[in-house]
């Protein structure tokens, strides 16, 4: 249990009044300290990228994407379908000019972003072939697979769909699959550690932030969000997190960040939590 108060906080990086528009969709979106936010907007059947303040024109035609910083000079638009062998994910420089582009599978589940390239997870990924079936694979930025979850780790669980993934420290990567609670995987060592608690994980999350010794995730039917010492059972409500949640990385000083049409808004949300770096 934790010994010292732990408090959740929240900003509004994007508005109505932000918009030059009444009306409009926020299809996805990121955050990174150095960087600030990228949105991906659909407004009257047009698609819009907005890098901070500068509202660009979308190169592609999905009104659905997964958007993401790379870096400070390039972000990553994903399409989560893709007929054979068609090129779904575009790297694009902040003019919104297509700069590399590649094939990287069908039925993208979800993306996350790291120094050692980009994850993709696939959803139903076990009745899929090709990139599909391997569930999980870490990419380069040349378009090339450097780790599949089914080829490269003989020693798995199965998993049947990933529902939240997130970056860890280095090069880890964190998910939370259907039936089994919290995996760690290390892609250099192709090593995997499999957390059974906390249990309240597996009751609906497609949200996780990982911090030092803590998780923090989000339930998707209540909207609370919790905090637990991995490998804890038990897990403390820490505050509402509305809308749509995904978790950051650990380089980010802040935990999440959730989009809501409802409202029209964007917010980052930091958790503070002196104990996180320290053992009970």
């Amino acid at each position: 249990m934790l010994k010292t108060p732990i408090h959740l906080t929240e900003q509004v990086v994007f508005s109505s009044g932000d918009s030059r528009f009444k009306e409009y969709s926020i299809r996805d979106a990121d955050w990174q300290d150095q960087t600030g936010l990228v949105l991906y907007l659909s407004i009257k059947g047009r698609n819009w990228l907005v890098i901070n303040s500068e509202w660009i024109p979308s190169p592609i035609n999905d009104p659905n994407p997964f958007v993401r910083w790379i870096d400070q000079d390039r972000i990553v638009l994903v399409q989560r379908r893709s007929g054979r062998f068609e090129r779904n994910i575009f790297v694009l420089n902040l003019s919104g000019e297509i700069t590399a582009s590649f094939y990287a599978g069908d039925a993208i589940e979800d993306i996350a972003v790291g120094p050692e390239g980009f994850w993709l997870s696939y959803y139903y990924g076990g009745f899929r072939k090709g990139l599909p079936s391997e569930k999980l694979v870490l990419f380069g930025w040349d378009g090339l697979p450097i780790f599949k979850y089914e080829t490269d780790l003989p020693d798995k669980p199965d998993i049947l769909e990933i529902l939240a993934l997130v970056k860890g420290e280095n090069s880890a990567i964190w998910l939370v699959p259907l039936l089994k609670p919290l995996i760690e995987i290390v892609p250099e060592s192709k090593s995997i550690t499999i957390h059974i608690e906390p249990d309240l994980l597996n009751k609906g999350t497609f949200s996780i932030s990982i911090r030092g010794d803590f998780v923090y995730f989000v339930l998707e039917d209540t909207k609370w969000c919790y905090a637990c010492r991995i490998g804890e059972e038990s897990a403390q409500p820490v505050g509402k997190i509305k809308g749509v949640s995904r978790g950051l990385a650990p380089t980010e000083s802040y935990n999440f960040i959730s989009r809501s049409d409802t409202w029209g808004e964007v917010k980052i949300y930091r958790i503070d939590n002196k104990e996180e770096y320290f053992l009970a």
